[in-house]
């Protein structure tokens, strides 16, 4: 048994080594180790803690904190934010967490920043990073200065600081090494955005090719970090590693020493079927279980000789990250069934969105992770539910209705990340229905943005007819649970809990059922805009108002419906909400 962080009751020691968080209130974008003070209070850190996780990650930049002689002249703040982490690691650790930072080095600058007058030679392939901005240009790892700087400066981190460890990218949308967002043409990564470059410009790590160049760059850092401190841990993470070779990506773990940790996606590779077809899932995903065949069989080919971890989310995912959990718990057992069979030695448990403590999800990741969970699924929902909200009962109908919710997530429209990415689901209780479209594109459903109205960005490989289809069926069987669910919660002891959770369930059904009735609007009037509104297009804003009202009391209840962690910012909230109510009852007069 170990003593929990606030040194309350005990509880079986959890199977899994590390079990890594995040603090939802820190700005991935910003300057988050020198706000840190701010933001990673005390009471935050142990909440996270009490949930039973063993460490957080923020987001960092190597140059920001060891500038060394290449950097020196160029980063202002380094000794701030540098004792700003010292500061923290030394907080975390009194709560029982270690602090792990998150890097995507050597981490490239801009194309036309000075530092390239001082170094030409250090310039490697440029690129675009991501979906806006100018190109940037890699530091090129096949110089010597940028090797001494990725050995070293991780070398003054660990032996400076108490970190847990560093979790790397080495494949994603930033230009840090050479081939980092190079997308190879045989690659087997379908992706709905194209910043990728299709070819590596840079004349000593194109021939090299990007399995020797990434391999370099993990081991580099491992062996800075184990030089200062012999039990450094280092993480990386194959995210975006088939823009280069087929997965288990044999070649490329083969390469990297024997003590780094390796951590696979763990939904990423599966495949759901919908509307008859077989659909692939390329992005993390509670509405797919998994694992994927490609992570089972990363599994199966270095399990045995290596330590692995899972990327997941736990609470939620881009499927719909404007709610603090989706009551997915169904999903949850599976994958941790899975995770503890397999023998993984920790997991990181969420991005930079879908990071509250006070959830079930959290509760039930907890609860997971330690003893040993009832082989009978249905019954160990039961006691579960049972156990966090109090309940006088047996907590069959609630196990029930959670059972009812992976039913209906059968109906996401999985395997598209068009609709994940660019659809207005995040937001849709604020997304009015428009008498005229302008042919606007969508935007980033994880950045806040104007909205667009060009839903045919948001298809993919569904038809708009298939998406109002599949959205109709999720809203419907989401609410019969969610009724039930409410029923079942009624006789719960803690009656706070038992609040917020109906009101997530019942938001979170609302927004479904919103962007149902935002698809089939603009399938019913994109070719009628000059058109009086016909009885089946006033039955639609009369449904929507009819959802918008009943979602607004949870929502003015509970401050955390709505906001979504990775911008910072309200998606929607009660003033949008009542303005769209607002909008939508002038369509019923005029």
């Amino acid at each position: 048994m170990a003593r929990m962080a606030n040194g309350g009751t005990t509880r079986a020691r959890p199977v899994f080594t590390d079990r890594i968080f995040r603090c939802g209130q820190s700005d991935y974008y910003s300057d988050e180790i020198l706000l840190a003070g701010r933001t990673h209070t005390t009471a935050r850190l142990r909440a996270i803690a009490d949930a039973g996780f063993s460490g957080i990650w923020l987001h960092a930049r190597l140059r920001e904190l060891v500038p060394g002689r290449l950097f020196r002249s160029c980063v202002k703040g380094s000794d701030d934010r540098f004792r700003a982490l010292a500061s923290l690691c030394a907080r975390t650790r009194r709560c029982g967490l270690d602090v792990w930072l998150y890097f995507t080095e050597p981490l490239g600058l801009g194309a036309g920043h000075r530092f390239w007058k001082d170094h030409p030679e250090l310039k490697g392939h440029t690129g675009k990073a991501g979906l806006g901005g100018e190109p940037d240009a890699s530091l090129c790892s096949s110089t010597d200065p940028v090797r001494q700087f990725l050995h070293d400066g991780f070398g003054q981190l660990f032996s400076r600081l108490p970190l847990g460890g560093a979790i790397l990218i080495t494949a994603s949308e930033h230009v840090s090494n050479c081939w980092s967002n190079v997308m190879r043409p045989a690659a087997q990564y379908a992706s709905p955005v194209d910043f990728w470059s299709r070819a590596c410009s840079c004349p000593r790590c194109g021939p090299r090719g990007p399995v020797e160049v990434v391999c370099e760059v993990i081991n580099l850092i491992n062996r800075g970090a184990r030089t200062a401190r012999p039990d450094a841990k280092v993480v990386a993470w194959d995210w975006a590693w088939n823009m280069y070779l087929a997965p288990p990506y044999r070649r490329l773990v083969d390469g990297l020493d024997p003590e780094v940790v390796l951590m696979g996606d763990f939904e990423r590779g599966g495949r759901a079927r919908r509307m008859g077809r077989s659909r692939e899932v390329e992005e993390y995903s509670l509405f797919s279980a998994g694992p994927s065949p490609r992570y089972r069989t990363a599994v199966r080919a270095f399990a045995p000789r290596r330590p692995m971890w899972a990327k997941l989310q736990v609470n939620t995912t881009h499927e719909l990250a404007t709610v603090p959990a989706l009551p997915l718990l169904v999903s949850l057992y599976r994958k941790f069934r899975y995770l503890r069979e397999a023998g993984m030695r920790g997991y990181m448990a969420t991005w930079n969105f879908g990071c509250r403590p006070d959830t079930l999800n959290a509760f039930a990741v907890d609860r997971l992770s330690r003893g040993r969970p009832d082989r009978d699924r249905d019954r160990w929902l039961s006691r579960l539910v049972m156990e966090y909200f109090r309940l006088d009962g047996n907590g069959r109908d609630a196990a029930a209705a959670l059972v009812g919710f992976a039913r209906a997530g059968e109906s996401y429209p999985i395997g598209s990340n068009c609709f994940l990415y660019f659809s207005p689901v995040n937001y849709a209780l604020a997304y009015p229905l428009k008498l005229r479209f302008t042919g606007k594109p969508m935007g980033p459903t994880w950045i806040a943005h104007e909205h667009g109205d060009r839903l045919e960005d948001t298809a993919g490989d569904y038809t708009l007819a298939e998406l109002v289809e599949l959205l109709e069926r999720l809203h419907s069987r989401w609410d019969r649970a969610a009724h039930r669910y409410g029923q079942a919660l009624q006789s719960a002891a803690d009656h706070r809990r038992a609040r917020r959770e109906v009101g997530v369930t019942r938001v979170a059904g609302a927004t479904f059922r919103s962007t149902w009735n935002i698809y089939r609007w603009y399938l019913a009037r994109r070719r009628r805009q000059a058109q009086r509104l016909s009885a089946a297009d006033k039955a639609i804003v009369a449904n929507e108002i009819e959802n918008v009202r009943a979602a607004l009391p949870y929502v003015e209840a509970d401050d955390r419906l709505g906001f979504h962690e990775e911008p910072q910012c309200y998606m929607f909230d009660t003033v949008s909400m009542k303005r769209k109510l607002r909008v939508l009852g002038k369509l019923l007069q005029d």
